[in-house]
């Protein structure tokens, strides 16, 4: 009997230990669920604002006694608006591009990447946006070790051929 009460007293640190030893690996866990969310909306929403801003780019003077085809400015202040839910949306950096029978503008845009550049029109709009964690913890970038996601950078590009001159 005396045998039995002593190894019940023995037990008793042993779940507050155990408490000790999970809560970290649990809040790390929770933390990284957390950022790895911020990063996939991230990435969604540079996905949806390059899109939309070669869509109104190459469909803006598609309409009926034609409308006046949108400036590079104009496709840049759309793409930037439709990122303004990111909480660092001022490093994105919006490129406008537009391929004209083979000839590229601007020149920094690089080389065309439709495959029949000579025949149609299109337009491009490439977009970089730096994803910065919700919640950064402990790390030592200079090493590679992050205990959290890095700061990542998105790049997301849209080609559309144009269905009128898409021109400015």
């Amino acid at each position: 009997m005396n045998m039995k009460k002593s190894r019940k007293n023995d037990c008793k640190g042993q779940a507050l230990i155990e408490f000790a030893l999970v809560v970290p690996l649990l809040f790390l866990l929770i933390i990284n669920v957390v950022n790895f969310a911020g990063m996939l909306y991230a990435w969604v929403t540079v996905s949806n604002a390059a899109r939309t801003g070669v869509q109104y780019m190459v469909m803006s003077d598609t309409w009926i006694f034609g409308l006046a085809p949108p400036t590079p400015a104009q496709v840049t202040a759309q793409v930037t608006n439709d990122l303004s839910s990111l909480p660092n949306r001022v490093s994105a950096v919006v490129n406008v591009c537009i391929n004209i029978s083979g000839t590229v503008t601007p020149a920094g845009c690089g080389t065309p990447s439709d495959p029949e550049p000579s025949n149609y029109n299109s337009a491009s709009v490439d977009v970089t946006y730096t994803y910065l964690p919700f919640v950064s913890a402990w790390s030592f970038p200079k090493l590679g070790i992050f205990l959290t996601l890095p700061p990542t950078t998105i790049h997301r590009k849209a080609v559309m051929r144009c269905v009128g001159g898409c021109i400015a």
